[in-house]
């Protein structure tokens, strides 16, 4: 059967229907079509992150800092979310291009499989190593006696954020951007009403926070793998075996590997940036944890048009045509410029409002005031290098 299917997928190389679907647009509306559902999954992502940091920043800087500093270890898994996610973009938007969509399946499988294996191993690693993790990002010894079962739970649900992150951008590749807002806002609904739950009914403390996170994270683990088994945009996982392929494993890992790298440095530079903050003190440490958070504002949306970059690039690509897929790049990196810096804008301007939606505690926000400034001015330039990164990546370019 799977011989039958690849056999008349290079008779007829024509692309997936949503890829067709997509290429009959111009290109600006093509990227609008496909950023601006990711902008409102952001969105909505960013709002429920907000509101338990909210949740959480009513309890304390130490608490604040602890939760922080315990969900800053997720900069670690990134590399492997991020990397696994490119080389995943990479081949199922060029292979839904040139109407391979059983290739683009058997890619996203090995993809699942590899990630669920390093977000087990990753997460392990935060159980056992916990407390020393927290004291070697300058974490003080009550951050470190609060964060220590944060980050152990926050490991034990590693395998679940892992495979939602590398699932949710093959449906983008694919072509769907919609299905992943849609599972974000069910995201949301879910973990917000559950850190409230942990937080203020039940009263277990900021580790609710990241009981909110896991229990999320597994369930919309399960709808992802469930989207992607029926089918989304013409990718459908049910029909192809689930034993690892060594030859396809290569083939992601060849494209991943040099994005590894460059997300592996980003990563470690942000716990250093934290570690710093840290050892200044733990309302500088806070104040760095909700700089982040209102950072999100601008950079969700860029991923948004990263991501849009990628899907129309790599499906030109797949159709023979590198002039569109030219186009396509340029247009989305102009969208993230243009909001990037109006956002950059609003952090030097009012600082002190934004920074106050996520703390009640003055010195908290002072501390925050002239790091978000700062920021701020780097938001166009963030912009820039999000979204040509995505653009080449969906080219296969990741050196």
């Amino acid at each position: 059967m799977s011989s039958t299917v690849e056999a008349a997928e290079e008779a007829t190389p024509v692309p997936s229907r949503r890829a067709a679907e997509l290429a009959a647009l111009h290109p600006q509306r093509a990227t609008l079509e496909l950023a601006w559902p990711g902008i409102v999954e952001n969105f909505v992502a960013f709002s429920g992150q907000a509101a338990i940091f909210a949740f959480v920043g009513q309890l304390g800087a130490v608490a604040t800092s602890a939760v922080g500093a315990a969900f800053q270890f997720s900069f670690l898994l990134f590399p492997i979310w991020r990397s696994l996610a490119i080389g995943t973009i990479a081949h199922v938007s060029r292979r839904m291009g040139e109407g391979r969509p059983h290739l683009a399946a058997d890619v996203t499988r090995q993809s699942l499989l590899v990630g669920a294996i390093a977000g087990l191993g990753v997460g392990s690693t935060f159980i056992v190593f916990a407390a020393p993790l927290l004291r070697l990002l300058g974490a003080s010894e009550d951050v470190v006696a609060t964060g220590t079962p944060i980050l152990a739970v926050i490991g034990a649900g590693s395998v679940f954020q892992t495979v939602w992150f590398i699932g949710v951008s093959a449906v983008r590749a694919a072509g769907d951007s919609r299905t992943p807002m849609w599972l974000a806002v069910a995201s949301a609904a879910l973990s917000v009403p559950l850190a409230y739950l942990f937080i203020d009914v039940v009263r277990v403390g900021p580790i609710g926070a990241a009981y909110a996170v896991v229990l999320d994270g597994a369930v919309i683990c399960a709808l992802v793998v469930a989207v992607l088994w029926r089918g989304s945009a013409d990718l459908r996982l049910g029909d192809g075996s689930w034993r690892l392929d060594r030859a396809t494993v290569r083939s992601i890992f060849a494209i991943s590997l040099p994005s590894a790298a460059e997300s592996a440095m980003f990563s470690f530079g942000i716990l250093a940036l934290s570690g710093f903050a840290f050892r200044l003190g733990t309302a500088p440490g806070a104040a760095h944890q909700i700089v982040n958070q209102v950072e999100s504002l601008s950079f969700l949306p860029c991923i948004a048009f990263s991501g849009a970059a990628s899907a129309l690039v790599g499906q030109a690509l797949g159709m023979g045509d590198p002039q569109r897929a030219t186009r396509s790049g340029w247009i989305a990196v102009r969208m993230a410029v243009l909001w990037s810096t109006t956002a950059g804008i609003a952090f030097m301007v009012v600082p002190q409002l934004l920074l106050g939606v996520f703390t009640n505690d003055e010195r908290v926000v002072q501390a925050g005031v002239g790091a978000l400034a700062i920021v701020g001015i780097a938001q166009p330039a963030q912009a820039l290098i999000f979204t040509l990164g995505g653009a080449l990546r969906g080219a296969g370019d990741t050196r």
